[in-house]
């Protein structure tokens, strides 16, 4: 029976059934490959900037990926340093693997060129880290020393032949997989970038100020002495207007020290979706190659479902 006769003789509802997943199929690759031909082309046509010379908006960065402050975080899996982390640990079932843990590190960490820094937040963003590690055991937290680090391949054939050769489970019930960014690291991000402007300060300072006067308003005592020059035991508006302007004073000297040791740069997610918010370690070049790769299949995927919808269809209608 060929596979026209074979649709025909399908009842009803499973024709529908079959039909429906194939169109699906076809619309959801068909909106990936146009998503991920999109990024490739926003990557490419974004220029890249300096962080001290960056307009404010969507904008290219590289450099390095660096701690803030001397701090560094821990990778839960390994315990390495390291910036930025991913990690997944996945149960063997009976026919496949199942996520029985994950997490993604929210560390704000830094973007450092030639220029200066840039504090990234990596909230929302696509990260695609150079390194990793997968490897396997029989706990579910893993034991022993640190797996050997394994950079990311980017090659369809070389992603195939490593899926045949370690990713097929045979070490053990339980699978760990475990991402990282590590300081030094090159950096590529693109997002919404935005400093720290004269609103910014003036509303640090306003709420400098504020707290200043809540405080020393509940040491009344000091407050007299050091301010009601005609000594009646209370402030009358003059009087508290020197008391504000000593506050803004003080204020001012606060934010220009805390201004020394702050990052005045951020970058985040964007707000709108049709501007994607990248980190990764690997260099321009082969995000776009990625993206385009992965375009390409799913635009396979898309002629292959969508052609089977329009035999299945067809075979139907003309049965």
């Amino acid at each position: 029976m060929t596979i026209s006769q074979q649709i025909i003789h399908l009842s009803r509802w499973e024709f529908w059934l079959f039909f429906s997943l194939a169109t699906a199929a076809a619309a959801v690759c068909f909106f990936y490959a146009f998503r991920l031909l999109s990024r490739a082309r926003t990557i490419e046509d974004t220029p890249t900037a300096k962080v001290r010379s960056a307009q404010q908006g969507y904008v290219e960065l590289t450099g390095e990926a660096h701690l803030k402050g001397i701090k560094s975080i821990q990778a839960p899996l390994t315990g390495s340093d390291c910036c930025w982390f991913r990690y997944k640990i996945e149960k063997r079932g009976h026919k496949n693997w199942r996520t029985i843990e994950h997490e993604t590190s929210s560390h704000l960490f830094l973007l450092r060129d030639e220029s200066g820094d840039c504090l990234i937040d990596p909230k929302g963003a696509v990260v695609t880290p150079r390194d990793r590690s997968v490897w396997y055991g029989h706990s579910r937290t893993p034991l022993g020393g640190r797996p050997a680090r394994t950079p990311i391949v980017t090659s369809p054939l070389g992603q195939w032949s490593k899926w045949l050769t370690t990713d097929v489970g045979f070490g053990g019930r339980y699978r760990y997989t475990e991402e990282r960014i590590y300081a030094g690291d090159p950096l590529y991000a693109i997002g919404w970038f935005k400093s720290l402007d004269e609103i910014d300060h003036r509303r640090s300072r306003s709420e400098l100020t504020r707290g200043l006067l809540r405080r020393w308003k509940r040491d009344q005592k000091t407050l007299l002495a050091e301010y009601d020059r005609n000594r009646d035991g209370r402030i009358d508006p003059n009087e508290w207007e020197r008391v504000r302007q000593a506050a803004a004073q003080q204020a001012r000297q606060e934010h220009n020290r805390q201004l020394q040791d702050q990052i005045i740069h951020t970058l985040s997610a964007p707000g709108s979706r049709r501007q994607p918010y990248l980190l990764s370690t690997l260099p321009e070049y082969s995000l776009v190659k990625r993206a385009r790769i992965w375009a390409g299949g799913c635009l396979l995927l898309f002629f292959l479902t969508g052609g089977a919808a329009v035999v299945m269809l067809g075979s139907r209608l003309s049965g």
